[in-house]
């Protein structure tokens, strides 16, 4: 008897592919589980512990703690509307508003909830992030267990614990990549605009793409690119500019003048240096180096190009951004997914294994929160 297309039953080597791509994404969903069971065992941390609410801002007691970046986060969350009053800089922190209001729209009007909210929806983004870079390698016939590299570096992990925005915004360009490879170039500009309203270093996704393909002359995939990649950005930034009188750009720090500065700066540091050398500046140079292989090779494509920024990005990375390893990991998780995926693209073995070296970087990080090392604060 003949059987419809629409019911066809997978093949057996069907179904174990794309459970063979979902196993990196079940592996790091349980370390991520234990993880929060060891900080609550260990630490006695509660979902609101996640937030790292000081009392500077959000009690305005000028000898308080000073809490940490999720702390901003949380009160977007609360109320998006009168926010800034417990804000070191108000347009700066509105700049990254994707991700609170998210958590505001599932809160269910219940501040209480919004704890939970925050740890629950990083833990999954993070998770859906590996899932979809695992398809994307498998689909390249490449091994989907790369993908940990994106799931477990020490960023993520401190993004995941410090309640900050950065795992929405690469579950965002996960998926952004994922569909402009796939042609949908519309949607996956939208994935990238949106990310980009979560966290503005996103913008150098929709850039790397959008200047690939004015140099391809990829008139139909620059037009969605432009007006979805990046001028949502643009637009919300004139907005707070009206509401508050600037944009905040400016409270950012700026990039050093040479390469490794910031990292070289705590030379005189060295508990702290010898980490930065361990854990930013021996991967970021190695990377350079692979990099600049791969464009001798003349092997452009918009994930170079994003590889490419994202590596400058973090060569001249200020050295206030090195004050603590949890700004410095966090702002270069735009670098790890762009390498992994330019990897994947590539299909070069050496890339591809050099990736294995983010995965590793998160028992640094467990061992340093456990056992207080200052630089990774809380």
């Amino acid at each position: 008897m003949l059987t419809s297309p629409l019911h066809r039953v997978p093949k057996v080597s069907e179904r174990s592919e794309v459970l063979a791509a979902w196993w990196p994404a079940f592996i790091v969903a349980a370390l991520y589980i234990l993880w929060v069971g060891l900080l609550v065992v260990l630490r006695s941390y509660t979902a609101l512990d996640f937030v790292h609410l000081g009392t500077v801002w959000s009690e305005h007691k000028a000898s308080g703690t000073w809490g940490y970046d999720g702390q901003f986060y949380y009160q977007l969350a609360h109320d998006p509307w009168h926010a800034y009053q417990f804000m070191d800089n108000a347009p700066y922190r509105y700049q990254r508003i994707l991700y609170p209001l998210f958590v505001f729209a599932f809160n269910l009007g219940n501040a209480a909830l919004i704890p939970y909210v925050m740890l629950i929806s990083n833990g999954i983004a993070i998770v859906a992030s590996v899932a979809i870079v695992a398809h994307i390698l498998q689909k390249r016939q490449v091994s989907p267990w790369f993908s940990l590299a994106l799931g477990l570096y020490f960023g993520q992990l401190a993004a995941f614990t410090f309640d900050t925005a950065e795992p929405f915004m690469v579950f965002l360009l996960c998926l952004g990549i994922l569909f402009t490879q796939e042609k949908r170039v519309w949607l996956g500009a939208l994935c990238m605009g949106l990310a980009a309203l979560t966290r503005e270093t996103a913008i150098l996704f929709p850039l790397a793409y959008g200047v690939a393909f004015l140099l391809q002359r990829r008139w139909r995939d620059l037009i969605p690119m432009t007006l979805l990649g990046g001028l949502p950005l643009l637009l919300w930034l004139a907005a707070i500019v009206l509401i508050f009188g600037k944009s905040g750009l400016g409270f950012a720090p700026s990039f050093e003048r040479l390469p490794f500065a910031g990292i070289t700066y705590f030379a005189n540091a060295p508990r702290k240096f010898w980490l930065l050398l361990l854990l930013m500046f021996l991967p970021t140079l190695a990377n350079c180096l692979l990099a600049g292989w791969e464009i001798w090779k003349r092997r452009w494509s918009p994930l170079l190009l994003a590889w490419v920024i994202n590596l400058l990005s973090i060569v001249f990375l200020s050295h206030y951004s090195y004050i603590e390893l949890i700004s410095c990991s966090r702002i270069s998780l735009g670098l790890i997914l762009a390498g992994v995926m330019y990897a994947a693209y590539s299909k070069n073995k050496l890339l591809l294994w050099s990736t294995h070296f983010y995965t590793l970087t998160c028992l640094v990080y467990i061992a340093g929160t456990l056992l207080r090392w200052p630089v990774f604060i809380g």
